[in-house]
């Protein structure tokens, strides 16, 4: 079961990726990202919350070279 939650959380972590065909900006990625974290936080799930966060910053900063998130905070 927590093999699911955490295979789950990365897969909810890989979707703040943008495609290539897609023209998402920092922005729409950022307010996904924090969307994502706050419905984990919100549910108590704090080792979720982290590896969303862990992950989708990876993610922003590889597909934004190198940008942050400044409004999403660690949980």
């Amino acid at each position: 079961m927590k093999a699911l939650a955490i295979f789950l959380s990365a897969a909810s972590a890989l979707a703040l990726v943008p495609s290539q065909a897609s023209s998402m900006t920092l922005d729409e990625a950022c307010a996904r990202f924090a969307s994502k974290l706050q419905t984990a936080v919100a549910a108590g799930n704090t080792s979720q919350a982290q590896m969303i966060y862990s992950e989708g910053s990876q993610m922003v900063a590889t597909n934004f070279n190198g940008a942050t998130c400044p409004n999403v905070k660690a949980p």
